[in-house]
């Protein structure tokens, strides 16, 4: 009787054991699509004659699992003469052009170093989902975003507390993030969002912004509806 009862579990942890394997070989990592002969990344930094690209999720194109691991990988790329820098559609472009989160194609991708000469450069289109990734929500609900000028001091009543505030007087699902606008970044939200003055509170959802305001109580008022 015993002899069964063991041959039994022993079954039974085996065929859990299977499962778990096969659930495992079949699961694709989130940056799969990501193909080895092309480094593919976004504009970390840019320099006299350097680039640093941050390929990270390339870096990560073989690993399994949905979420992949946090850290992040930078290529140093040392623009030379021999470095041909172009958009898309095959214009010439230069260093010059290459603003922070651009898209960009290094070609060839990288050996056993994390640095090198590149022959080139291509600047990729973006979609707006790429070009609006930092201000998006990632949550079912809405991303908050306190916009500022960098290196200006913010009112307390939109700092930590703000966020505090908001989520005793709603039922959504509500993310908060503090950002400093970035003149050099490949899209100039000022611009494109018609911000009159900072500081500004943004409010996204998953596809677009829903509501933008300099006056907290307006901010209030938004999300008690």
């Amino acid at each position: 009787m015993r002899h069964s009862s063991f041959v039994l579990i022993l079954f039974g942890i085996l065929f859990l054991t299977a499962c778990g394997s096969q659930a495992v070989e079949y699961e694709e990592s989130t940056y799969s699509h990501f193909e080895d002969n092309k480094m593919i990344g976004n504009v970390w930094d840019v320099s006299t004659g350097r680039v640093e690209v941050d390929i990270s999720e390339w870096e990560k194109r073989d690993r399994k699992g949905p979420n992949g691991t946090d850290e992040g990988y930078l290529y140093i790329a040392k623009v030379g003469e021999e470095t041909t820098i172009k958009h898309e559609d095959g214009t010439e472009a230069s260093i010059e052009d290459l603003k922070r989160g651009q898209k960009v194609l290094v070609t060839p991708p990288r050996g056993g170093s994390f640095e090198g000469t590149p022959e080139e450069i291509i600047l990729l289109e973006m979609t707006y989902e790429e070009k609006y990734a930092r201000l998006l929500s990632h949550v079912d609900g809405y991303n908050l975003v306190v916009m500022y000028e960098e290196g200006s001091t913010l009112p307390a009543e939109l700092q930590e507390s703000l966020y505090e505030e908001i989520l005793d007087i709603t039922d959504e699902e509500v993310v908060a993030t503090w950002r400093p606008y970035d003149e050099e970044y490949v899209v100039d939200y000022k611009e494109e969002l018609g911000i009159p003055e900072f500081p500004i509170m943004l409010v996204f959802d998953k596809e677009k912004l829903v509501y933008k305001t300099n006056d907290v109580e307006e901010l209030y008022e938004f999300f008690e509806y």
